[in-house]
């Protein structure tokens, strides 16, 4: 197992923020629940935990960021930059800029 921790500005109100953090959970539940197993959030809604074969992930928004923090299979630890890429295009996205 490989430790994640990675933290990303999002760079949109608050508000905004946190409709596209709840958006973005539920639509990678949707659209990917072969490895999203579960997600467990926090009562204010500000945190998930997702879950499924061997890893356990933990986003968190705050008034600038969102940050991902756990335990994931090695293979996927070598995806990082790659993952990084897709979710800062998708942040700049949902501000209205252009990929």
């Amino acid at each position: 197992m490989a430790q994640l921790n990675m933290s990303f500005e999002h760079g949109q109100p608050w508000e905004a923020a946190r409709a596209n953090f709840e958006a973005a959970i539920e639509r990678a539940r949707e659209e990917h629940g072969r490895w999203v197993h579960a997600v467990e959030w926090s009562e204010d809604r500000t945190a998930a935990a997702l879950s499924g074969p061997s890893y356990r992930v933990v986003l968190e928004l705050d008034p600038t960021h969102v940050r991902a923090t756990g335990r994931i299979p090695l293979a996927m630890k070598l995806m990082e930059p790659a993952v990084r890429r897709f979710v800062e295009r998708t942040l700049r996205d949902q501000r209205g800029g252009s990929a």
